[in-house]
């Protein structure tokens, strides 16, 4: 991640509802990944971890998505 790049957004879907992840550099080192939920009439936003790396981060997000979403489509947008 360049150092101009401060944040990677990436969002998963199944129809009915929507995880949009964020992953951010946090200022004691590693990258903090964040949830915002939405769908079936709720909406949320959690954290997901500190993660030593983007990669690492990245690929929390795309699990929960599979764990947590039926037929999900994942896109980043870096």
């Amino acid at each position: 991640m360049a150092a101009k790049e401060e944040m990677i957004k990436g969002q998963a879907s199944d129809g009915n509802e929507v995880f949009d992840f964020m992953v951010e550099r946090h200022a004691t080192g590693g990258f903090l990944l964040s949830i915002h939920y939405s769908g079936d009439g709720a909406k949320n936003v959690t954290g997901a971890g500190l993660w030593p790396t983007v990669e690492k981060a990245k690929s929390v997000a795309e699990q929960s998505a599979q764990r947590l979403l039926h037929g999900a489509t994942m896109t980043w947008h870096e």
